[in-house]
């Protein structure tokens, strides 16, 4: 992306992040960026995430070359029709949103209207924090960036995209938007609904005072991804409902199964089970290390 202008369509955790990759890298000649209040204009300037940033859409876009949506998910669609009218032909749009269907179902037709391209991101990266305070250059490092071209997505455009990814240290996968939400409906949608219920109901004043003084640092781990932004993972929830939908019914019956075993008094089931859990964790825990570990070194040298 050397020597194109980058527009980043939120500064929050994913968009500051990338941001400052971007200019730490010499990514892009010129990265802007677009912002909700007046004082982030300077923070993100003065913190190296963009080189301008704007509060108005078309101010932020229409220079661009390639646009990066950062927002939450539900509010793309409304976002990329107020700014249609202001990009240049051929500008390519991606984003960073954890649900790639709908997304891909309403940008692609309605960018190609306008002589631009859609092709669905989804980084799989990112922490509990969020806000542009908190953005790290290496939070793609090792991270694994799922693609989701459709048969009509240009073969040069998805290759910036892959290209693009591979520049900021992540790692591209292709895959099918709606495989794509059915699988992170598991790995990532799932365990931050179900971190939010265990901090939701053990937290509740109801349970008394002396609850909270025995969560320790296993409650902490397990519900470290409900810290997360509400309304970005609001619109996660709503966006792949019926993916999660599914996932849940799946985990139910799982509940049933542990319930009627402690009613049992069914250990050797029990055990069978956290054994089989505890193995497939390891395994997967030891392949991931070694992925970041290959991945993750010194970032290079910003560009001249």
């Amino acid at each position: 992306m050397h020597g194109n202008t980058v527009s980043l369509i939120g500064l929050g955790l994913l968009g500051g992040s990338l941001g400052k990759a971007m200019l730490e890298g010499g990514l892009a000649k010129r990265v802007l960026g677009l912002v909700r209040r007046e004082e982030s204009i300077q923070q993100a300037q003065e913190a190296g995430i963009v080189h301008q940033a704007y509060l108005e859409p078309q101010e932020a876009v229409q220079e661009a070359d390639l646009i990066i949506l950062c927002t939450p998910v539900l509010q793309i669609p409304a976002l990329m029709e107020k700014m249609l009218p202001h990009l240049r032909p051929g500008t390519l749009v991606t984003d960073v949103g954890s649900v790639k269907r709908e997304l891909v179902d309403h940008l692609e037709p309605l960018l190609t209207s306008a002589g631009c391209i859609y092709i669905g991101s989804h980084p799989m990266a990112g922490s509990e924090r969020h806000g542009l305070e908190h953005a790290d250059p290496n939070l793609f490092l090792g991270a694994t960036c799922v693609i989701t071209p459709t048969a009509t997505s240009p073969d040069a455009s998805v290759q910036t995209i892959m290209q693009f990814w591979e520049s900021v240290g992540g790692q591209p996968l292709i895959m099918e938007a709606a495989q794509h939400d059915q699988w992170v409906a598991h790995a990532s949608h799932l365990p931050h609904a179900v971190a939010a219920m265990l901090a939701w109901r053990t937290l509740d004043s109801a349970q008394g005072a002396l609850q909270a003084e025995l969560c320790s640092t296993g409650f902490r781990d397990t519900t470290r991804v409900a810290s997360g932004s509400p309304e970005m993972w609001a619109d996660i929830l709503i966006s792949n409902r019926s993916a999660i939908g599914q996932s849940l019914h799946s985990h139910q019956k799982q509940c049933a199964e542990l319930k009627q075993w402690l009613e049992n008094n069914d250990r050797a089931s029990i055990l069978q089970w956290l054994a089989e859990s505890k193995m497939r964790r390891d395994q997967w825990l030891e392949s991931y290390s070694k992925r970041q570990q290959t991945m993750k070194g010194p970032r290079p040298p910003a560009r001249k």
